[in-house]
């Protein structure tokens, strides 16, 4: 392998710090996670859609590691998303090249980004893992990477992996400069609903922060997150060639956000064999563009594997594939996708009637609705009844209020707010 391959993403060999240009201003909350997980021996994985950051905060990692004057040359950075290289011709090069010394000699630090498109890196990984004590590596992928069943055998017990997701709502909001005080949310509806549309069509993405521009938007999303990941990512990790299918499958999703899955008639309406279905199904979901949630059974354990729901895993995406991105009633379904997301919901009910969003914690559940009309509250109190609950909260468009209703208390909180404190509004509806 070319020396060149190497130096061209190691500045800080020669100039001994990040290029300023590749440290962007801000750092997320998980950059100072995984600071208290670096001395441990074990691989650190981030794992997050493209164009998350991914990369930004790996350059910020080494720039705090130069800062702690640990020595440029024992930090590689390496990224499989520009090069397409043998993993072993990399270690072997910098080896010779950079450190000349054994690889045991001194602790160093790998830096490795879009891990996933080196072929069979599960096995590479483990052996340098397992011959080399003083390597510590910090790999990066674009894809939900602990879903593959040879990660997870592979690399069990040597691993701690970091989800990287979008800007939270709250975030979007610290980086805009502003913060909400909880006792004032209520003075704040008018002004914090036009911020919240422009974070649900911005999905989150950093670099989207300050873009006004609709059209700019779309292709940012189209071009280098939807394209990037049905063109290029799926089919070099799957060798998958349909890429008409994935494109179906995630407009549909798209421009219906909670979909009920229904395999087989899917096969017959797209004339595909229903294992294709699934399996594509499984590669979306892989490449972090969907979200899937089962229907909750009354057994607290059980999750029916039937009539799952998919769920976008970034509103923006929407945004490419609805033709009213802002009528009442996609605004709506953007709405319940992204109390989806924020919650980290894995479960919703359905049984003659729907409640968007069970949440399981500990040995309790806490419904969750999202109604941005006038809240139909027949169906919310079958439910209560049902699961013997007294308490639901409904996330809405722009209403604060409080219901009760027997012994029965419904919180209605603009979504907007609830994304902001949503810990303070959960821990106050389980007490």
């Amino acid at each position: 392998m070319e020396l060149d391959k190497l130096i061209k993403f190691n500045d800080w060999w020669t100039i001994k710090n990040v290029k300023e240009s590749l440290l962007k201003k801000f750092k997320r909350p998980v950059f100072y996670n995984i600071l208290n997980y670096i001395k441990n021996r074990q691989i650190i994985l981030i794992t997050g859609l493209r164009r998350v950051g991914k990369t930004t905060l790996m350059y910020q990692l080494v720039q705090d590691f130069l800062d702690n004057h640990i020595k440029e040359t024992s930090i590689l950075y390496f990224s499989f998303d520009e090069e397409n290289v043998d993993f072993e011709d990399m270690m072997k090069t910098y080896n010779e090249k950079i450190l000349k010394k054994d690889l045991d000699s001194e602790k160093i630090y790998i830096f490795i980004d879009e891990i996933q498109k080196c072929r069979n890196w599960q096995n590479k990984i483990k052996i340098y893992y397992d011959l080399y004590p003083n390597i510590k590596f910090i790999i990066s992928g674009s894809a939900s990477i602990n879903l593959s069943k040879n990660a997870k055998e592979t690399l069990a017990g040597r691993i701690f992996d970091f989800i990287l997701e979008p800007l939270s709502f709250r975030e979007f909001l610290e980086w805009k400069s502003i913060k909400p005080e909880f006792k004032k949310l209520e003075l704040l509806n008018n002004k914090m609903l036009p911020y919240f549309n422009d974070y649900l069509r911005k999905g989150g993405f950093p670099e989207l922060l300050n873009e006004d521009d609709e059209e700019k938007i779309k292709n940012y999303i189209k071009n280098n997150v939807i394209d990037q990941i049905i063109y290029k990512d799926l089919p070099q990790e799957f060798g998958i060639k349909d890429y008409e299918l994935l494109k179906t499958l995630i407009g549909m999703i798209a421009t219906n956000p909670g979909l009920i899955i229904n395999y087989d008639a899917l096969s017959r309406d797209l004339k595909k064999s229903k294992k294709t279905i699934i399996d594509y199904f499984f590669y979306l979901e892989y490449s972090m563009l969907i979200k899937l949630i089962s229907n909750h059974r009354a057994n607290f354990l059980t999750s029916s594997r039937k009539m799952r729901k998919a769920y976008l895993k970034n509103t923006s995406i929407s945004l490419v594939f609805m033709d009213n991105f802002y009528s009442n009633k996609n605004m709506e379904k953007i709405a319940e996708n992204f109390a989806v997301i924020e919650t980290n919901a894995i479960n919703y009910y359905r049984n003659k009637y729907e409640i968007d969003i069970i949440l399981k914690i500990k040995e309790k559940i806490m419904p969750i609705e999202v109604k941005y009309g006038t809240p139909k509250l027949d169906n919310i109190i079958k439910f209560l009844d049902e699961f013997k609950l007294r308490n639901i909260i409904i996330l809405t468009k722009d209403i604060f209020e409080k219901k009760k209703i027997g012994n029965k208390s419904l919180l209605l909180i603009p979504i907007w707010a609830f994304s902001v404190f949503k810990e303070n509004y959960i821990k106050s509806s389980f007490n």
